[in-house]
């Protein structure tokens, strides 16, 4: 993906990111259930050795640790673009890890994404439990439209 053009086709990247602050309420409902509020930042690499800053919120609803989510990553590009993606999945609890697979949907961004829809999908481990620090491995596939 060259930095100068307008972005089409499909994006394949991994983004390492980890937790910089989290909120928890305890649900009540059953033993370990827990609604939670978290702020992730770190790198999204692509294939092509483009390396960008991402960060995004996550709103969890957690029983021992698997559940639903609603992400917001937003990628930040050295040219100034920005693109936007709302990713919803659900996290399962294997062997003290957590695994998550999801959609995505575009919500567009600046630059070179401004005016863009798309879709695709996503997939992930979180190798600690959900708690400040926590690491997120990620990989997004992303069919951009526009």
């Amino acid at each position: 993906m060259t930095q100068s053009t307008r972005a089409s086709g499909t994006l394949s990247f991994r983004m390492v990111t980890h937790i910089t602050s989290s909120h928890f309420q305890e649900v009540g409902d059953v033993d370990g259930h827990v609604a939670s509020l978290s702020r992730f930042s770190g790198l999204a690499f692509f294939p092509d050795g483009v390396v960008c800053p991402v960060s995004f919120v996550s709103a969890a609803d957690y029983t021992n640790g698997a559940g639903p989510f609603t992400l917001f990553p937003v990628l930040t590009f050295d040219d100034g673009s920005v693109l936007c993606i709302k990713s919803v999945g659900v996290g399962t609890v294997h062997d003290a890890k957590t695994h998550f697979v999801g959609t995505l949907t575009v919500l567009g961004g600046k630059g070179r994404f401004e005016g863009l829809t798309g879709d695709g999908t996503l997939t992930g481990t979180r190798h600690t439990p959900l708690s400040i620090g926590a690491d997120l491995v990620s990989d997004y596939t992303v069919k951009l439209k526009g």
